[in-house]
């Protein structure tokens, strides 16, 4: 899928390191990162903006810094987009239903982390200084009193069609490929993506989680989830950039909403 413009083509990967006294300065999306260089140190800061603020030009006080000391050896950095830790909860653009034996495509914009690593010259040792999310995301509970688990309520909303104004710097484009084996009909209301095992690949600049598939057997069997380790096909020929957190390819779990599920959290 062409989105008709490029992204940013040098934001990711490796980097030489500030020198002492030097500041570096990075806009991804609403974050703004700076990262100074000082003797045997690294010191990180960063600050979001809302809407429609201007990114602040100038860098935080001394005592908002982070700081990192090192080994005495000739290193680099590595800036990485990464996805959240927990699942995300999300609901479609416009809640569907997906008929018995029918299959539906759904397309979400997920808010990267911005990932700071250290990386020696020389054997190539690598030291994760700090994971930075670009948008604050709510906490929310995904199940029942009984049977559920923490997540992060994502505020974007799912879409069932790929177009380029979805496309931004610091977005991740997560795509599900649903499959309703079931007998039943599948009220698709409100699911939960299983963010921390799929890998983030990149193509004109732009992010790509690699493909979901949901194949759902019915409210009591669940879902089974499949990973592809590859870029959908809207990404064909991108390049993976960050492995997932989890490497668990396929597992069976609870991906859409129950009717007693916690109503109310997230929205």
């Amino acid at each position: 899928m062409n989105p008709g413009r490029t992204g940013p083509k040098n934001l990711w990967g490796d980097r030489p390191a500030p020198a002492p006294g030097e500041t570096q300065r990075l806009g991804i999306g609403p974050l703004t990162l700076w990262i100074k260089g000082a003797e045997g140190e690294v010191w990180l800061a960063h600050a979001r903006t809302a809407a429609g603020e201007a990114p602040p030009s100038e860098p935080p006080e001394e005592g908002d810094w982070s700081r990192w000391a090192f080994h005495d050896v000739a290193h680099h950095l590595r800036i990485l987009p990464t996805l959240p830790d927990r699942p995300l909860v999300v609901k479609p653009e416009h809640p569907f239903t997906l008929l018995r034996r029918a299959a539906a495509r759904v397309y979400m914009r997920v808010p990267a982390w911005v990932r700071v690593e250290v990386v020696e010259d020389q054997g190539g040792r690598v030291s994760v200084l700090g994971e930075t999310p670009t948008m604050h995301l709510s906490d929310t509970w995904w199940g029942d009193f009984q049977e559920g688990e923490l997540a992060f309520w994502l505020p974007t909303m799912g879409r069932r069609e790929l177009t380029p104004d979805l496309f931004d710097t610091h977005m991740v484009m997560s795509v599900i490929q649903l499959d309703n084996l079931s007998n039943d009909d599948l009220r698709v209301e409100k699911l939960a993506l299983r963010v921390e095992h799929l890998s983030i690949y990149e193509k004109d600049g732009w992010l790509w989680a690699e493909e979901t598939r949901v194949n759902y057997h019915g409210e009591d069997e669940g879902s089974e989830i499949h990973m592809d380790d590859e870029p959908p096909r809207e990404a064909e020929g991108a390049r993976e950039i960050t492995p997932a957190r989890a490497q668990k390819r396929s597992f069976r779990t609870r991906t859409f909403a129950r009717l007693k599920a916690l109503s109310g959290w997230g929205g």
